[in-house]
């Protein structure tokens, strides 16, 4: 059988095609598999890891994907757990749906290892002060080797309770960065979190007829000398907790930021709280029962007198007010109620009188 000339001319470069899809087919397979087996070691690595530092680990099952645009392992119903010790006095867990390290080719070609955590994930801590609980949806996360951290989800629910604090909040649209660094120089950071968020959703916030957006926050807790015999999640290996910023937006203009320092383990040190634009959060929470009656009667006045007889260009254009709050052994020496009423109402009249 003889094949025409048009046949053979349009015969070749079918075949040079053909073979140039089959070499990279067979190049793909190869770095796909060489790729899977190196997460799974990564991940073996991390597990080992982790039992000897006390965590117990377990997945239901294993298995490899993404072929051929990309390459991940993934861990179905992965459990994370710590039983509380004598060296390690906490008790913590982590559970999550589906666990997936690696991604498409084109996430891999970056340094760091992209992981998904699809679905609901929930993580604790229990301690002898402390009790914290973290639920996220859909996160995502990066694991550098620089020792930083950086993830996103689209929610998240976070819940504290302390010896004096029971605050819960929910975040929309979070993402940040996550340091650590566990055998940190004295006085470095050993672990760090910058956090930024959409909005805030707080128990607290609806009945002062509030709501925040544009949430930040940063933080770092430097090493202490008792690092070494101190657990990771112990304040005792800390030095100093540094507050640079954990600020929010409610209203149009107004945003309420801290920043401070604390001294560790004792958790002595200083707040510092920044109002900016602060008259139409005063006059919110001037309706707002709780607060009104924390006010003194002569600070109310001067309150209600600046936000009624000025014009509307004054009070955009007003300086932001500041406040010095002292805590000791982790507490405010003083309920809000009376550091509102020893607020210096003096300062406050002769900066209205001098508008």
């Amino acid at each position: 059988m003889k094949l025409s000339l048009n046949t053979a001319r349009y015969l070749k470069p079918g075949l040079v095609i053909a073979c140039l899809v089959t070499v990279l087919l067979c190049a793909d397979t190869l770095l796909w598999w060489r790729t899977t087996r190196m997460i799974e070691r990564e991940i073996a690595t991390c597990r080992m890891a982790l039992q000897t530092a006390g965590w117990t680990t377990t997945v239901e099952r294993t298995s490899s994907g993404g072929w051929p645009f990309g390459a991940w392992v993934t861990l179905s119903s992965p459990r994370l757990r710590h039983e509380q010790t004598v060296a390690a006095p906490f008790d913590a867990g982590w559970s999550g749906t589906t666990l997936r390290a690696g991604g498409s080719w084109l996430d891999l070609m970056r340094t760091d290892l992209p992981v998904f955590l699809s679905g609901r994930n929930a993580a604790r801590f229990l301690s002898l002060t402390a009790q914290a609980t973290v639920l996220s949806q859909d996160l995502h996360l990066r694991f550098s080797k620089d020792q930083n951290t950086t993830f996103k989800a689209p929610s998240a629910e976070l819940a504290l309770t302390t010896e004096g604090l029971d605050q819960s909040a929910s975040l929309t649209e979070v993402s940040g960065r996550l340091l650590a660094v566990p055998h940190a120089a004295y006085g470095t950071t050993r672990l760090g979190l910058e956090l930024s968020a959409r909005s805030l959703h707080s128990p607290a916030l609806p009945s002062l007829q509030l709501s925040a957006r544009g949430v930040r926050f940063i933080a770092a807790l430097t090493s202490s000398t008792r690092k070494d015999t101190a657990s990771f999640f112990s304040l005792e290996g800390y030095d100093r907790l540094l507050l640079q910023t954990a600020t929010f937006s409610f209203g149009d203009d107004n945003r309420l930021s801290f920043s401070g320092a604390l001294d560790l383990p004792a958790a002595t040190g200083h707040l510092t709280l920044t109002l900016l634009n602060w008259h139409e959060a005063a006059e919110q929470l001037l309706n707002t029962v709780p607060v009104r009656t924390a006010l003194a009667p002569d600070l109310q006045i001067i309150l209600e007198r600046t936000l009624h007889n000025q014009s509307p260009d004054i009070l955009r254009n007003n300086q932001s007010v500041s406040l010095d709050i002292p805590v000791v052994n982790g507490h405010f020496p003083m309920p809000l109620e009376t550091l509102l009423k020893n607020i210096s109402t003096q300062k406050i009249d002769v900066s209205h009188s001098r508008e």
